[in-house]
């Protein structure tokens, strides 16, 4: 078997090369590193010259930079397997067992993939087998098949698709990598995104419809009508016979509702609980002594009057009071009993009951309604929750065959730097190749770049407040000799723009986003 083999196993046990050209020292498993060693070998002198025997050329060209950390797997090539300590020698890095584990593997894991590792635990799936679709939890982190990539030892790496290059940092909650755990997408990750799309999206003149939907209304009023007292009247007739008549004492109030989700059209019916919604009473009519036509017709003249504008009932104050005001803004309203009456309408068969129902079998908004007692009243004369006629603007989106390219860059911090650029009132950032040539570290962020960057304007904003600025002093006048006015003949108020002012810092520059 052993002279079947092209491909070796080893691991890492130093990636230091001096020469910096990606060369690593390595040990074949079925070795020991100190049986290799040539005689009189010296590790000080000896390690990384021609000397040493344990020397690995990186099989992938050198302008792809892939060099793997100690104790990590590696296959092994030889060019003759019958001279295996001379410096003709190759290695690309081995497997990984699950992609979580990019930062480290060491090479006892990774042979998990190989058969001489059948026996090691398996990494957990991140895509159906079946459905070939990635898990919804890890869905974008990691390259998907057709796209080439680039990636990092961690949170960060480059897609190319197709038509796109995304660059990325920190597009994982790296805690979350270790052992067998899924890891989850970071929402403010880093990222750099140029694309280009083979159609571009124009919108056209929108299109406006007409439909009738069932959208609920605030109710603006309550009308609460209430049977307190039933009596009987007797009396002797002319012929020695007894009489009698019954009696009736209640009353009736109008309330403004306050505007709540609870006060929805929809929702208020005869038990919705409203006594949290509703103030005072802005007027209530009390009768006594009333036959049940009599409390009736009050009722319904009362509720009418809602109705119409006027509550104007023969022996009673009007009301509004004075004549040439009305009640204004009251659709649509509601009148049902009052909870002392809709307790008692719960009480079938009962004396209690049959007092109230009387009442509220009779009373309407109009005659010939159907619906009686507790009922909408939509609009003057029309009761129930009725269709609303809207009118719908919807966009037209159109997409034509006319390629476009975007570019985007995205971070919680954004920085604009030229070389060549600075702000006069600060130091100069010099991005030293020292310094910055392997990246600009977080420090020299927090410490040299926000402190001599500006932030960036918001154009429309900053549009709104120059606006404002004309608007008022083309639209004001004043006195020279007194104090100027604050306010602009076309209502602009001097307070609008000082208020913009002081919310500048945040509305109109954005201090997330900053040049120099």
């Amino acid at each position: 078997m052993e002279n079947n083999k092209i491909i070796y196993q080893g691991y890492v046990v130093n990636n230091q090369d001096p020469l910096m050209l990606g060369r690593v020292r390595a040990v074949p498993v079925t070795a020991i590193a100190a049986d290799l060693l040539p005689e009189n070998w010296n590790e000080e002198n000896d390690i990384w010259t021609e000397r040493d025997p344990l020397i690995y050329l990186p099989l992938i060209p050198y302008y792809v930079s892939q060099v793997p950390r100690i104790d990590e797997y590696i296959h092994i090539f030889y060019y003759n397997t019958k001279q295996r300590v001379d410096n003709t020698k190759f290695y690309i890095q081995g497997p990984i067992t699950r992609p979580q584990n990019n930062s480290f593997e060491d090479w006892h894991n990774a042979e998990s993939m190989l058969a001489s590792g059948v026996f090691l635990k398996q990494a957990n799936q991140l895509k159906d087998p079946v459905s070939t679709e990635t898990k919804a939890d890890v869905k974008g982190i990691y390259p998907e098949p057709g796209d080439n990539a680039l990636l990092g030892r961690g949170t960060a790496d480059v897609i190319v698709k197709t038509n796109e290059v995304l660059v990325r940092a920190g597009k994982n909650v790296e805690t979350q990598t270790a052992g067998f755990n899924l890891p989850t997408p970071r929402q403010n990750r880093s990222f750099l995104q140029i694309s280009n799309f083979d159609l571009q999206k124009e919108e056209k003149d929108p299109i406006k419809k007409k439909l009738f939907s069932n959208k609920p209304k605030m109710v603006k009023k309550l009308v609460e009508w209430e049977v307190t007292k039933e009596g009987v009247i007797t009396g002797n007739t002319i012929g020695g016979g007894v009489t009698g008549g019954t009696f009736y004492d209640g009353n009736v109030s109008l309330y403004s509702l306050i505007p709540k989700p609870e006060t929805q059209s929809t929702l208020v019916n005869m038990d919705t609980p409203l006594d949290q919604y509703k103030g005072a009473p802005e007027y209530t009519l009390v009768f006594t002594g009333k036959t049940l036509d009599e409390g009736v017709k009050l009722i319904n003249q009362f509720i009418n009057g809602v109705n119409s504008g006027k509550i104007n009932i023969d022996g009673y104050d009007q009301y509004p009071s004075q004549n040439n005001t009305s009640i204004d803004n009251q659709f649509p309203f509601y009148f049902r009993p009052t909870k002392n009456n809709i307790d008692k309408l719960d009480s079938s068969g009962s004396t209690n009951y049959n007092m109230v129902a009387g009442f509220y079998k009779k009373i309407k908004l109009l005659p010939s309604d159907a619906q009686s007692g507790s009922v909408l009243v939509w609009n003057k004369n029309i009761i129930g929750q009725q269709l609303t006629l809207e009118t719908l603007t919807l966009k037209q989106s159109v997409f034509t065959p006319s390629p476009v390219s975007y570019g985007t860059i995205g971070a919680d911090f954004v920085y604009l730097l030229s070389h060549k650029s600075d702000i006069p009132s600060k130091s100069k950032i010099t991005l030293e190749p020292k310094e910055t040539l392997y990246g600009i570290t977080q420090p020299y962020f927090t410490d040299n770049v926000l402190p001599n960057t500006d932030p960036m304007v918001r154009g429309n904003e900053l549009m709104k407040l120059l606006t404002l600025i004309v608007k008022f002093m083309a639209s004001h006048v004043h006195n020279i000799n007194e104090a100027p006015i604050p306010i602009g003949v076309d209502g602009t108020e001097l307070s609008q723009i000082f208020k913009i002012l002081q919310d500048a810092d945040n509305s109109i520059l954005n201090q997330n986003i900053r040049l120099n």
